[in-house]
């Protein structure tokens, strides 16, 4: 076997599995400092201790040995998160990792094949809008014809516009979302969001990573905050919920659950929402935490809205079983994934024609 591992593939298929060194070391039968020489380009990873190392990482010998760059690539909401997250440094390189390894598998199924989104995505400098995150809301409302009212799928929207949602396990419930846009053209921006969140929740957490991905560039401390307000305004945008939260008491939590359902927002941010547009004072917000908390609903609220699903990869898929002739087995090999964590973890479908029209782009 003549192939080399390219040692920062070595080390994001390590991370991405939150492995240590060591622990790859015992897994593969190879001591922790060759592993670190492999990793720091010190030693070569070939021939037999290649196969052992793709063994005990669990993937294709082809993902470590291939040479597609993987440098260039912005991770946005982690660097915008770190100053105040509870996640440490090891799953903090853990969610990295995996989102790099997830551009690759997205990037491997897109080969041949070219997304058309409605409308072009593009980034957005804040200060056109006198740094009001809540304006810029409106303004991408506009730009991609989002119709007045609720927005009855958050995911479809994003997904229009060529943003690549893929729904994967983050390892920590301290955070919903990760996005990726890389730096060079010609690539789509990637989201992905954690697996198991309420649909309430992941529709705001989706809202907000877009905010990441068309406002922000550079990490700033009033990032997070931006990005809520943001999601807050894109989902329901101010003059038209604003009237429907006059007035609103601790007893009204029936009508609450309504705007839930009517929204998709939950009611925690909802309660935000009529906070932050002065419907209610802060001694009557405080109020509302408090009756959360005794009702038990800071943790789950009543009123499970609708699950939104990414299509977007699955049309992919559907194209290269049933135009392309591709097997189960090869359309991993694509993804740079063994057949049985590729199908684990993007649920492949049978072979049956794209709902919708996909441009194929011939070899």
């Amino acid at each position: 076997m003549s192939e080399q591992a390219r040692p920062r593939m070595v080390t994001l298929v390590r991370e991405s599995l939150g492995l240590t060194q060591q622990e790859l070391a015992d897994a593969a039968g190879l001591s922790q400092g060759y592993i670190s020489k492999v990793e720091s380009s010190l030693l070569p990873l070939t021939g037999e201790n290649l196969l052992k190392v793709t063994d005990a990482l669990k993937c294709p010998v082809e993902l470590l040995v291939d040479d597609t760059p993987v440098q260039g690539l912005e991770v946005t909401c982690m660097h915008h998160r770190r100053r105040h997250s509870k996640i440490n440094a090891s799953t903090k390189r853990r969610i990295e990792a995996l989102t790099h390894l997830t551009r690759v598998s997205v990037e491997g199924l897109l080969r041949g094949i070219e997304l058309i989104p409605d409308t072009e995505l593009h980034r957005f400098d804040l200060d056109m809008f006198d740094g009001d995150p809540t304006a810029a809301a409106r303004a991408l409302r506009a730009a991609w014809r989002v119709p007045s009212g609720p927005i009855p799928n958050v995911i479809e929207v994003l997904e229009a516009v060529g943003i690549v949602v893929v729904t994967r396990s983050l390892f920590t419930n301290a955070q919903d979302a990760v996005s990726t846009w890389p730096r060079d053209g010609g690539r789509p921006p990637i989201m992905v969001v954690n697996l198991g969140l309420p649909a309430d929740r992941q529709r705001f957490t989706t809202c907000h990573e877009l905010a990441h991905l068309v406002l922000h560039t550079i990490p700033e401390d009033d990032q997070e905050k931006q990005a809520d307000a943001f999601a807050s305004e894109f989902l329901a945008p101010a003059e038209e919920i604003a009237p429907q939260l006059v007035g609103l008491t601790t007893r009204d939590f029936p009508r609450l659950i309504q705007l839930k359902a009517q929204w998709g927002m939950s009611i925690a941010a909802l309660i935000r929402r009529a906070y932050d547009l002065d419907e209610i004072s802060e001694r009557q917000y405080r109020q509302f935490q408090i009756r959360l908390n005794q009702l038990g609903w800071k943790q789950i609220e009543p009123g499970a809205l609708p699950s939104e699903t990414p299509r977007t990869l699955t049309r992919v898929m559907e194209v290269h079983l049933s135009d392309h002739g591709y097997t189960l087995d090869e359309l991993a090999k694509t993804a740079g994934m063994l057949p049985a964590p590729f199908k684990d973890h993007y649920r492949p479908p049978g072979q049956t024609p794209p709902p919708t029209p996909l441009r194929l782009v011939q070899p």
